[in-house]
C-alpha cells in the first residue's frame, strides 16, 4: 500500500465484493489523486499527453502540450525525479510561440538518445504552421532541427507517430493533419533517409489521396506478416486502415468501406491490444458519437464487437493496460466535458463496467505508464479546463494488489535504438493456465502508452517463456524469467531477469543447438548438459502457443543428439522447450515454406 501521506484518497474503481471461492487475482483496484506530484499545469485545452522516459533514467516522464484555445499556458516537460515530478520546461525544451498539439518521442538519427518530434495546431484559428523536430543530445537537453520537410511544410497536426514504414530500419514520420480547410493540408509520411534527414513521400495512397481532417496515425502489424500496418482515425469520414506490403507499399483494406464507414463525428485515435491473448492486435477507436471496438482474427480481417464502451460520449482516449494485474487487457476510457471516465474491466475477454469509476475530468486526454516503479499501470490525464475551474493536470496512482507483473525495456539494435515495431510475447500459468499475452513498442501522440512494456500476471510464480520479435526480423526466446523484476532486454544478449533468484535453480544448465535454424523438412537437436539429467520432454510450440509436436527421449550421460521431422508444420516461427528435472531450456526455430 502506497503511503497515504503523499495523496488523499480518491476512488476509482472499487474492489469487487467476490464470493470466498472466487480467485483473489480477479479482483479489481483502487487509484488515488497523487496530490504533491509536482504537475501544476491547469487550464487552457491540452492538445496531448505524452508518456516516456525521455532522458533514460529509467523513470517515466511526462510532457503536456497545450493546444490554444485563446488561453496563453506553456507546453510542459516534467522530468519524473522518482518520488514526484520536476518542471524542466524551457531549461530542457526551447520555447516556440507555437501551440503543440501532438507529441512523441523516438531515437530518429540511431544515436540511442531519444529525440521528439511535436506537431502544431491552434485550435482558435486552425491555421497551419510548422512542426518542431528535437534531438536529444545526451544530457537530456533538446536542440531544434530546422531544417527539411517534417519542420518547414506549413501543418496542421493533429497527431504524429513513428514507424520504420519501409523496412529499412531508420524511423520515419506519419503526421495526421486536420484543417478546416479541406485539402490545404492532407496527411504527410516523412522518409527518414539515415543521415539525419527526410524526404517527403508523395505517391503512396495513404498520402496522394483526397485530404482528410484526420486526428491521428496508429501503426501495428495487423496481419501478422511481419511488418507495420497503418490506421488513420478521420473525422466526419471514414477511418481508413492501410496494409504495408514490407517495402513502404501501402493498400486500403478491403472491407474498410463497409466496417468503417460508420458516422461517429470525429474518430479520435485507434488503440491496439490484444484483449483476448489470441495473439493478435485487436482495435478499439473512441469517437464523439460512438466508441468502436473490432476484434481481429489473427488474418486482419475484423469484425465489431458491441458493448458498453460504445456509449461514452465524446471520448477522446482509449487506453489498454492490465491496470489489475490478472493477465488481461483492460479498457480506460475518458470523456471531454460533463460526461464520466469509464473503466471496464476485463475477464477472459468479456468486459465489466466498474460503476464506480469516476475521475473528475474535462479535457480528456491520458496516459498510462508506472510513474512510481511498483509494477502497476498509474494513469496521468490532461484535464484541459476552461478559465475558472480548478481542473488541472493529475497523476492517479495505481495501489495495487497481489498480483504478479513484469515489466520490459526494450534496446535495440542501431538505427531503430528503441525498437518501436517490436513485439514481446510472454507465457506464464494464471490461475493454473498457460497464458500468451503480448505487448508492442509504439510511439504516437495524443492517449500514449510509453515504450516500457507493462504485463499483469495473476498468480503466477514465473515467466515460463519470453519471445521478442525484433523490429529487423530477428527473433530470441528465452525462459525462464523472474516475476516482479523490472528488466532491459537489450537485442543479442541474454536478458538479466533470467539470472536473479529462482530462476537459476528452474534453468536447465546446459547448452541447446537446433541445426539448420531457419530449417525445413527436419532439424537436428544438440543437448549437452552440465550433469546428467535423465528423462526430457522435448516439445515444439508455435508463436500463438499451440503445441505442435512433443516427444519422450532419455539423454545419456547428460548428452541427446536427436532428428525433428517438420514435415507438415506450417511454416513460421515456433520455439523447442526441452524439461528434465522440474527445470527447462528454450530456443527459438523458424520453419521455412
Amino acid at each position: 500500500m502506497k503511503n497515504d501521506r503523499l495523496r488523499s484518497r480518491f476512488l476509482l474503481a472499487a474492489g469487487l465484493l467476490l464470493a470466498a471461492h472466487m480467485p483473489q487475482y480477479a479482483q479489481f483496484v483502487n487509484f488515488s489523486l497523487w496530490e504533491d506530484s509536482g504537475i501544476e499545469a491547469s487550464g487552457g485545452a491540452p492538445g496531448g499527453i505524452t508518456v516516456e522516459d525521455y532522458d533514460g533514467d529509467g523513470q517515466i516522464d511526462l510532457l503536456l502540450l497545450n493546444a490554444q484555445l485563446g488561453f496563453s499556458y506553456s507546453n510542459t516537460l516534467y522530468r519524473n525525479n522518482g518520488n514526484g515530478f520536476e518542471s524542466v520546461g524551457e531549461s530542457v525544451l526551447p520555447p516556440h510561440a507555437a501551440k503543440f498539439n501532438a507529441g512523441a518521442f523516438a531515437d530518429f538519427n540511431g544515436d540511442g538518445i531519444k529525440d521528439l518530434y511535436i506537431g502544431a495546431w491552434n485550435f482558435q484559428t486552425f491555421l497551419n504552421t510548422e512542426n518542431r523536430l528535437f534531438a536529444g543530445d545526451g544530457t537530456g537537453m533538446f536542440a531544434p532541427v530546422a531544417a527539411g520537410p517534417p519542420v518547414t511544410d506549413q501543418n496542421s497536426t493533429a497527431g504524429c507517430s513513428w514507424a520504420d514504414a519501409n523496412g529499412n530500419g531508420w524511423l520515419d514520420i506519419f503526421v495526421a493533419n486536420s484543417s478546416v480547410n479541406f485539402g490545404s493540408a492532407p496527411n504527410a509520411l516523412y522518409l527518414n533517409q539515415g543521415n539525419g534527414t527526410f524526404s517527403k513521400e508523395a505517391e503512396d495512397i495513404i498520402v496522394a489521396g483526397p485530404a482528410q481532417f484526420s486526428f491521428s496515425g496508429n501503426w501495428a502489424d495487423v496481419d501478422g506478416d511481419k511488418d507495420l500496418d497503418l490506421f488513420v482515425a478521420n473525422a466526419w469520414v471514414p477511418d481508413q486502415l492501410y496494409y504495408n506490403d514490407g517495402a513502404g507499399n501501402f493498400s486500403l483494406y478491403e472491407d474498410e468501406q463497409a466496417l468503417f464507414n460508420t458516422y461517429t463525428g470525429l474518430s479520435y485515435h485507434g488503440a491496439w491490444g490484444d484483449y483476448d491473448n489470441d495473439g493478435d492486435f485487436d482495435l478499439f477507436v473512441p469517437g464523439e458519437l460512438v466508441n468502436y471496438l473490432y476484434n481481429n482474427d489473427g488474418a486482419g480481417v475484423f469484425r465489431r464487437v458491441e458493448g458498453q464502451w460504445e456509449y461514452s460520449l465524446d471520448t477522446p482516449t482509449g487506453a489498454w493496460g492490465d491496470y489489475d494485474n490478472d493477465g488481461d487487457l483492460d479498457l480506460f476510457v475518458t470523456s471531454f466535458y460533463d460526461n464520466q471516465n469509464a473503466m471496464f474491466r476485463n475477464d477472459n475477454g468479456q468486459f465489466e463496467l466498474e460503476t464506480d469509476a469516476v475521475i473528475p475530468l474535462l479535457d480528456g486526454f491520458a496516459g498510462l505508464a508506472d510513474f512510481n516503479g511498483d509494477g502497476f499501470l498509474d494513469i496521468a490525464v490532461a484535464n484541459g479546463g476552461f478559465p475558472n475551474t480548478d481542473l488541472h493536470a493529475a497523476v492517479y496512482l495505481n495501489e495495487g494488489n497481489d498480483n504478479s507483473w513484469a515489466q520490459y525495456t526494450l534496446a535495440g539494435n542501431s538505427p531503430n535504438t528503441a525498437a518501436i515495431g517490436a513485439v514481446v510475447r510472454i507465457k506464464a500459468t494464471i490461475n493454473g493456465q498457460e497464458t500468451w499475452q503480448m505487448r508492442q513498442v509504439a510511439s504516437s501522440s495524443h492517449s500514449s502508452e510509453s515504450t516500457q512494456l507493462h504485463f499483469g500476471l495473476g498468480d503466477a510464480v514465473v515467466i515460463d517463456s519470453i519471445v521478442i520479435e525484433w523490429p529487423d526480423g530477428q527473433v530470441e526466446a528465452y525462459g525462464p524469467v523472474d516475476v516482479n523484476v523490472p528488466c532491459i532486454l537489450e537485442q543479442g544478449e541474454e536478458p538479466p531477469c533470467l539470472r536473479v533468484g529462482l530462476h537459476e535453480r528452474q534453468r536447465l544448465q546446459a547448452s541447446l543447438e537446433l541445426t539448420p535454424n531457419p530449417a525445413r523438412g527436419s532439424v537436428a537437436l544438440f543437448l549437452e548438459a552440465e550433469e546428467a539429467i535423465g528423462p526430457c520432454t522435448i516439445s515444439l510450440f508455435h508463436l500463438t502457443g499451440q503445441l505442435a509436436w512433443s516427444a519422450q527421449q532419455e539423454a545419456s550421460g547428460g548428452r541427446l543428439n536427436m532428428a525433428i521431422n517438420l514435415a507438415g508444420l506450417p511454416a513460421g516461427l515456433y520455439y523447442l522447450q526441452v524439461q528434465a528435472g522440474g527445470k527447462q531450456l528454450v530456443k527459438n526455430l523458424v520453419i521455412t515454406p
